[in-house]
């Protein structure tokens, strides 16, 4: 894992999920990566994201989560709205992601903040700087490595010994549910391989 770069410290791993954590100043909340094997095709990761009609079964502190635009089948804008606990506001995020089809089989799905792509809405805070990376890497016995890398700045004055663990805790109960999420989609039959030369299954 030293591989993965230098500056990242291993956290705690859970239910075979790995987390390492990295500063990232000024700021005071940290990066994450994030890591565990699948039971699923690649595919079967964006089957997950993307529907956004379950999101609260991985995402808990999600209260509205929608498709705003579609450039494209790999070009998503959504909104997100995420609680906070009182007195403090519910975040809002907007984020653009583009999906990047390997022809190893492999997924990759770059995610950022576009704040500004529709008004605010009263009442809310609106989180103008996150990013991540998501990697469905597909292995030789038919699992999927899976890994995160994110990094969000909620804002507002928010001290970052309250909103650190309270992150990690949410990402890791995330994975675990993305992991549950993905193990129950249906495997593509030979027939669907439609991508990457005819050996990938399709992603939606």
């Amino acid at each position: 894992f030293t591989a993965w770069g230098a500056g990242w410290q291993y956290r705690q791993g859970e239910g075979g999920i790995l987390l390492w954590t990295q500063p990232r100043p000024p700021a005071a909340f940290l990066a994450l990566r994030l890591e565990m094997i699948v039971r699923a095709e690649p595919a079967a990761l964006l089957a997950v994201l993307r529907n956004t009609a379950r999101h609260r079964e991985w995402l808990r502190q999600s209260r509205e989560v929608r498709l705003l635009a579609k450039s494209g089948p790999d070009d998503d804008l959504v909104y997100t709205r995420l609680a906070s606990p009182w007195p403090v506001q519910d975040r809002e995020l907007i984020t653009r992601s583009h999906l990047i089809r390997r022809a190893d089989c492999a997924l990759v799905l770059e995610v950022w903040a576009e704040p500004d792509a529709l008004a605010p809405r009263p009442g809310l805070y609106r989180i103008r700087e996150s990013a991540g990376r998501w990697e469905a890497l597909p292995q030789r016995d038919g699992s999927t490595l899976i890994r995160l890398e994110s990094h969000t700045n909620p804002g507002s004055h928010l001290p970052g010994w309250l909103v650190n663990p309270m992150a990690i805790k949410a990402a890791l109960g995330s994975f675990q549910a993305i992991r549950r999420l993905m193990e129950a989609q249906p495997r593509a039959a030979p027939r669907q391989r439609l991508l990457g030369g005819g050996g990938c299954p399709a992603a939606s």
